[in-house]
């Protein structure tokens, strides 16, 4: 099957110089390229080598920092957002993105494939997502991995950039709890087939 040319364009560029914190004490520097909202929350981190616009909609990350392990992130934008015959989006697992940041070791400013529509950066911006580029994502992993989900909170600016946020954790909110799942109704797919399925969001 013949494919157009690859999307090449270029991204926002990384803006302010900011930080995130560990509530463990652990600091690193760290360049903004989201949304410029300085966010409190969970640390968590994920080893996979692709599918970023996956993991950022996957709701089992609601609430969450999402740290990638892969060292380069961007490299092939967001994709479109078309629909496979059921209705369901073919290159994300919700509607939004769930994630509430995300950090990464080193941010491509250019992205290229076929299916992008918008860079990395532009995604988190719109989407009200702060995201930092710059980080040692191999030390951070490796407190996260030592002592577990950790409470963490990225400074757009920098400490003194930023309003003073306290450490947040979102397993202890009551809207998280009441959150999770919610469907009304639940979207019906394939309702004429031998199978039914229904969309949880």
């Amino acid at each position: 099957m013949w494919r157009g040319l690859a999307t090449v364009a270029a991204a926002t560029a990384p803006k302010s110089s900011s930080l995130l914190e560990l509530k463990t004490g652990e600091k690193f520097k760290a360049t903004s390229f989201g949304a410029p909202l300085s966010i409190s929350g969970e640390l968590v981190f994920t080893t996979s080598l692709v599918g970023y616009p996956e993991s950022m909609t996957d709701p089992s990350y609601r609430g969450q920092i999402i740290v990638f392990t892969q060292p380069l992130i961007g490299n092939y934008g967001v994709p479109n957002r078309d629909r496979d015959q059921l209705g369901l989006l073919k290159h994300f697992e919700s509607e939004r993105v769930q994630v509430s940041g995300i950090v990464v070791s080193n941010y491509s400013a250019k992205y290229s494939h076929w299916t992008a529509v918008e860079s990395l950066g532009e995604w988190c911006a719109r989407s009200g997502v702060p995201a930092f580029t710059g980080v040692d994502t191999r030390a951070l992993t490796k407190v996260l991995r030592e002592n577990g989900s950790t409470l963490g909170r990225m400074l757009v600016g920098g400490p003194d950039g930023a309003n003073p946020i306290p450490f947040e954790d979102p397993n202890r909110l009551v809207s998280k709890i009441f959150y999770h799942p919610k469907c009304s109704p639940p979207p019906l797919f394939s309702a004429s087939a031998s199978y039914v399925i229904y969309f949880l969001y």
